[in-house]
């Protein structure tokens, strides 16, 4: 029960219960946003929104949400100002400059070193390719040979059978027809 302006007791329904629990919990976590966003600007800790969340211990949804969004951006466009700031003026144009050429330098040999790996690389496979025997792939060619052989005299011999077979089974039909004929030509008794 909670008072009214009058000072009256009115009874709270189940759902503004509910809705007034989940308001609250809802500001106990931006706050612990809030909090944790503080403590990593005063302790130079990187701002990102999964490192919000985990440290608050709160959801990825929430660091996400408008209001703590904004938030956070703000935080992180903080925390890189002043190093930007301050990399441009320790970083002098001469020592980009010297960065820059031991940068060529270092891309120049990898790039030889790729080349000298390639040119091994092709002179290996060339020795295995080289080195591989023609044998096997000859006496494989010598089998299926003999076996293609054996297959096409055995069909020869299959196909004579199929004509011998034919002749006699033309020869049994004229028979039976011619003993059909007799049957039904034959005197009746």
């Amino acid at each position: 029960m909670t008072t009214n302006a009058a000072g009256k007791a009115t009874r709270r329904t189940p759902a503004q219960v509910l809705l007034e629990s989940r308001q609250k919990e809802s500001r106990e976590k931006r706050a612990a946003v809030e909090q944790q966003l503080v403590a990593m600007l005063t302790e130079e800790d990187p701002i990102t929104f999964i490192k919000v969340a985990r440290r608050a211990k709160v959801s990825t949804w929430l660091v996400y949400s408008p209001g703590t969004r904004e938030q956070i951006q703000e935080a992180i466009s903080k925390q890189r100002q002043p190093k930007q700031a301050s990399n441009t003026q320790s970083a002098g144009i001469s020592s980009l400059r010297t960065d820059l050429a031991l940068a060529r330098q270092e891309i120049s040999g990898l790039r030889r070193e790729r080349e000298d790996l390639r040119a091994s690389l092709r002179q290996a496979l060339g020795r295995q390719l080289n080195n591989l025997s023609t044998a096997p792939l000859v006496e494989r060619l010598n089998r299926l040979a003999g076996e293609l052989a054996e297959a096409r005299a055995s069909n020869a011999e299959l196909n004579l059978q199929v004509a011998a077979l034919q002749d006699d089974l033309g020869a049994a039909r004229t028979s039976l027809r011619r003993m059909i004929r007799e049957q039904n030509t034959a005197p009746s008794t």
